[in-house]
């Protein structure tokens, strides 16, 4: 029997030859994009239109397709079937009725999927197959484009824009940078063939690989393995955010319904309390259940397989992205070659909190992280207790930092006016640690100085890299990536030093300089909206569990839950440690 989808769910597909169509009321052409994990097309070959060149397991007609899943190509991990329009006086879908999507699999209807609440769109993704655990599986997509088919194309590499999760990353302080591969990465080291050698016996053998030859595939491969976890913690995180939405769309059509059909019977009076009444309420009452129920099996059935990928990914997550409890910390050595991205704590929605979704961040960070002081939690009133654990989590954070670069490429500087943190815990590990640039900076005269050296050495790069002048850079000059910690914000600062600070954190991550801010918006209130843009431009961050963090997929508000080592800054100190026997 067909089931009717909503944006964001999904079926398991009982059979690998599937069929779409799509009914509208004006002329559409579809477009199919194969892309693999990094959400892009390979090329021009994995874009397929009807009368264009022929694609491996798909065929596509005037408003249908049919794809033979087990015939994709292996790196193929989402099919995207897309539509826009084809004249036919019509400029936009909203003038029209909702295009109706359905899906055939096993011979049989599978679903239907109605795209409503479409406007200026000219072009959409209509639905979305994809892998997850060796299975296929549809999702109701309805993600319309204003711009048209062009626009649809470059979100998935074509023309070599954007991604669309690049797009999302960077709505959560990542990069919109595409990953680690061959195909994207010119600077990376090209395994090399081995060099032909003559056999003792006569003839042409191949020589084994230098070693560093070898190392560098190692390399390579290990760091492969690192960016598939990574993107595989964005699918997770992508998957339980469109349930979720489609969870709560569901109920709020079920209570729609009910409102709407209860609404009949009590506005009349005369029927209001007769047998005819009565039975139509108790109706109306039981569909809502029975929607409600049905859209509750479908959230249980999604939260249950992603909660069993999580329980899959976490133990194969790397140190710097692993959970501060995690066995792979027994493990870590200083790296080679920077880590791609690390864990800022875990995320989870109201309606399920047993799914924790890794929270990570890309590196080398585009966006600063402010983490607040003020901030009270979901309970309230904890706001000294959050103070003192937003301490802990700065220290925390930079020590992963610390263990993400290769040693001697990561340099810290920590302005502390009042001079509260350094001496005593939290931030005294970082004082002991020996891997500071300099002492911390804690009069308004050390303040001004630190902001001054580093908003020099901005310039001095911008300036040079804008004039493609990199080697005349002073040869004293540290090109090595710098993070600026500030504690206890805007405490010791004046408009100068306040300003300064503002431009570090706009124009540093250009240049290799990232930015912590351990402070309170409330306490910054005398400087007036000078610093509106500064809190803004940061990615904020709570000590206590706050529902701030919002998904960029459906702009749900997620619970962000910051991961703090059990004991206390002695698993920090440690790690601060082992940097420092490094060097």
């Amino acid at each position: 029997m067909s089931t009717e989808l909503v944006r964001g769910q999904n079926l398991a597909l009982p059979d690998a030859r599937v069929e779409v169509e799509l009914a509208a009321q004006c002329p559409v052409e579809l477009v199919v994009a194969l892309v693999g994990a990094d959400d892009r097309v390979r090329g021009d070959a994995d874009v397929a239109q009807r009368g264009g060149a022929d694609t491996v397991g798909v065929t596509i007609r005037q408003a249908g397709a049919t794809f033979e899943l087990d015939r994709l190509p292996a790196a193929i991990e989402r099919v995207l079937v897309g539509a826009s329009l084809d004249g036919g006086g019509v400029d936009r879908f909203g003038v029209v009725a909702a295009p109706v999507v359905t899906v055939r699999s096993g011979g049989e209807d599978l679903t239907t999927f109605r795209i409503t609440d479409l406007g200026s769109e000219r072009a959409l993704v209509t639905v979305e197959l994809y892998r997850r655990q060796g299975a296929w599986k549809v999702r109701a997509v309805g993600q319309g484009y204003e711009a048209g088919l062009e626009a649809l194309l470059k979100d998935v590499g074509v023309d070599n824009r954007a991604r669309v999760v690049d797009r999302a990353r960077t709505a959560l302080g990542g990069p919109a940078a595409p990953p680690f591969s061959a195909a994207n990465a010119p600077t990376e080291p090209r395994e090399r063939a081995a060099a032909p050698r003559v056999a003792a016996a006569g003839g042409m053998a191949w020589a084994a690989a230098p070693p560093e030859v070898e190392r560098e595939a190692a390399q390579l491969a290990a760091r492969r393995e690192v960016e598939k976890l990574y993107e595989q913690v964005w699918g997770v995180f992508e998957d339980a955010a469109r349930s979720a939405a489609a969870y709560r769309s569901a109920i709020e059509y079920a209570d729609g319904r009910l409102d709407k059909e209860l609404e009949g019977v009590l506005n009349d009076p005369a029927a209001r309390f007769s047998p005819a009444g009565l039975a139509a309420q108790d109706t109306a009452r039981d569909r809502h259940r029975t929607l409600a129920a049905q859209a509750k099996a479908v959230l249980d059935r999604d939260s249950a397989q992603l909660v069993g990928e999580v329980e899959q990914l976490e133990p194969n997550l790397p140190p710097v992205m692993a959970r501060w409890d995690s066995t792979s910390w027994a493990g870590w050595q200083a790296p080679e070659d920077g880590a791609p991205a690390i864990r800022l704590g875990d995320l989870h929605l109201p309606e399920r909190p047993e799914l924790r979704v890794p929270m990570v961040l890309r590196l080398p960070m585009e966006r600063g992280l402010w983490i607040d002081t003020g901030a009270t939690g979901l309970e309230g009133g904890e706001r000294g207790n959050g103070a003192e654990r937003a301490d802990e989590l700065a220290v925390a954070l930079t020590a992963r930092m610390f263990a993400a670069f290769p040693v001697g490429e990561f340099k810290v500087h920590v302005i502390d006016p009042a001079g509260k943190g350094t001496a005593a815990a939290p931030l005294q590990p970082l004082a002991a640690s020996g891997l500071l640039v300099g002492p911390v900076a804690t009069g308004p005269g050390e303040v001004s100085a630190l902001l001054g050296r580093i908003v020099d050495r901005i310039e001095l790069v911008r300036m040079a890299v804008a004039n493609d002048a990199v080697d005349s850079l002073p040869p004293e000059l540290d090109l090595a990536r710098q993070l600026l910690l500030v504690h206890d914000f805007p405490f010791g600062f004046d408009d100068r030093s306040a300003a300064q600070l503002r431009h570090i954190v706009e124009e540093g991550p250009r240049v290799g300089v990232h930015v912590i801010v351990v402070g309170s918006r409330g306490d910054a209130e005398s400087f007036g909206p000078l610093l509106d843009p500064l809190w803004r431009s940061l990615l904020r961050l709570t000590a206590i569990p706050e529902d701030h963090i919002m998904d960029p997929w459906v702009g749900l508000p997620w619970v962000y839950t910051a991961d703090l080592p059990a004991g206390g800054t002695d698993a920090t100190r440690r790690l601060l440690s082992w940097v420092a026997s490094g060097r």
